[in-house]
């Protein structure tokens, strides 16, 4: 397109270019002019030695004076300039443009006048202005230096080479058809370079743009190569960053709808079914009146746990949800959270024990804690068999850490599946989930991470599956130079902020 970015730039180096080309060569003249007039001085001037060399010599062979006008003719016609003819009067007796005939030029007469020696010629030269326009004269030098006597010291004719002092004032012209076609160069190979130049900045933002417009009609798997460690390279890093966080969020909320979909299925089968036999009048008994509207509470009350799981992580993913700060004693809690699923192990027929020190406390939002350990807890009552141990252990750790782990027997999750086991709706056995959503441990890992900590699982077909949750101690910091605590909403969001720039 004429007005695209490699359009605008080329103009633009080029303009920058020839900017640059035109400043340099008025400097180059505004610099050169002086040499250039006395340069054009000298040329002239070396021609008034051999010119008068060559009228002595035609005297002394006996030419006469109309011979010599046309000698003096042929020179300036050769030499661009115009000449005149002195007598030993200092009368102009002969001008190849007649307009002196006749003067007198005593402009050599002034005493302070010197002689010019450069490269090898003698010359004097000296201003006229008696008659119109300025000249500038050129003669050979008056006197005879070291050596035999000049051949063109006659005493009857002297030869002056004459020029305009405009044309000598302007010799400086003679650069700018130089200069002209430098510049014409400069800016053609300015062209050429600036093509190259905007096609390695404009190349990369068109791979931008296509890949942006090919995100937007849905295709999220796009890849610019990065070239380099600029600003257009960290520009593609970034989109390819952005990318992968937009494919990746796009497949999860794919994964999410069709694991909602999946999960909200059957409780929504069940609440139609019974309450359409309801309506119809299928069920008639109050039994079964009753046992109906059982269930269909039962289903309902499971589809909003779902709803209040999904609006929970989502809360902790965006920092949204807010968290009390407070230190919280860790063994006191663990010991009231085992306590309330005492009756749930015996009707299960499992045992339950807690064997923890004296842990010190925790930074942190106490019910969010508590709801980690409930989570935990009921998972491995879930998934332990009768007769089967439940194990609440808490060891603290010399670097302001402490960990608290939930073991139980008779279970075990193959090592494909434990990288996964914190993912939304993964469950290794759903015959064994006992109606749980799956978003469990996904909250377990969220809200231990809000909290500056980590959570792991480990398991083995003889030992059991065992979690284990690590909690610093203190408070996470902005910094170790003694600053305030950042609030753990604020430390949600800027870890989920990390997780959406984290690479694939």
């Amino acid at each position: 397109m004429l007005w695209s970015l490699r359009a605008r730039l080329i103009v633009s180096f080029a303009l920058v270019v020839a900017l640059a080309v035109f400043l340099a060569g008025a400097g180059a003249l505004f610099l050169l002019r002086d040499q250039e007039e006395e340069s054009a001085r000298e040329r002239y001037g070396r021609y008034a030695e051999p010119v008068n060399r060559e009228v002595d010599l035609r005297l002394r062979a006996g030419d006469t004076l109309s011979s010599l006008r046309q000698v003096l003719r042929d020179n300036a016609d050769q030499l661009e300039a115009r000449m005149l003819l002195l007598d030993k009067d200092l009368q102009v007796v002969f001008d190849t443009e007649s307009s002196l005939q006749g003067e007198y030029v005593l402009a050599f007469e002034n005493p302070s006048l010197q002689l010019v020696e450069s490269g090898g010629s003698r010359y004097k030269w000296t201003t006229f202005h008696d008659a119109g326009p300025g000249l500038t004269l050129f003669a050979p030098p008056a006197e005879a230096t070291d050596g035999p006597p000049p051949n063109f010291a006659t005493p009857d004719y002297d030869v002056l080479i004459a020029i305009p002092d405009s044309e000598l004032a302007s010799a400086w012209l003679d650069l700018a058809p130089r200069l002209a076609i430098a510049g014409g160069i400069a800016l053609a190979v300015s062209f050429i370079v600036s093509f190259f130049i905007s096609r390695s900045i404009s190349g990369p933002l068109a791979r931008i743009t296509q890949a942006s417009v090919q995100m937007a009609q849905g295709d999220y798997d796009v890849y610019i190569p990065i070239r380099g460690q600029d600003e257009v390279g960290r520009l593609s890093e970034a989109f390819n960053g952005m990318a992968r966080e937009v494919s990746r969020s796009q497949r999860a909320m794919k994964d999410l709808l069709a694991n909602v979909s999946h999960e909200l299925k059957t409780p929504l089968t069940s609440i139609q079914g019974f309450s359409q036999a309801m309506l119809e009048g299928a069920i008639s008994r109050e039994e079964e009146f009753r046992e109906s509207s059982r269930i269909i509470y039962a289903e309902a009350s499971r589809m909003r746990e779902l709803v209040d799981d999904l609006l929970l992580l989502s809360q902790i993913e965006t920092g949204q949800m807010q968290m009390q700060h407070a230190q919280v004693d860790l063994s006191a809690l663990l010991d009231r959270t085992l306590e309330r699923f005492q009756w749930a192990f015996r009707e299960q027929g499992t045992s339950a024990r807690l064997a923890v020190d004296r842990l010190p406390s925790v930074h942190g939002d106490e019910r969010r804690l508590e709801q980690v350990f409930s989570n935990l807890i009921e998972n491995a009552l879930r998934h332990t068999p009768r007769g089967g141990v439940v194990t609440v252990s808490g060891v603290a750790l010399r670097s302001n850490q402490v960990t608290v782990g939930v073991h139980n027997t008779g279970s075990f999750i193959p090592p494909d599946d434990l990288p996964r086991v914190f993912e939304r709706f993964f469950q290794v056995d759903r015959a064994r989930a006992g109606g749980s959503s799956g978003l469990g441990l996904a909250i377990v890992s969220e809200i231990v991470e809000a909290h500056g900590g980590n959570v792991r699982a480990i398991s083995n077909a003889t030992n059991g599956t065992e979690f284990i949750v690590t909690l610093p101690t203190t408070a996470p910091q902005e910094a170790r130079n003694g600053r305030a605590a950042a609030p753990l909403d604020e430390a949600a969001a800027r870890r989920a902020s990390k997780k959406r720039e984290a690479p694939a």
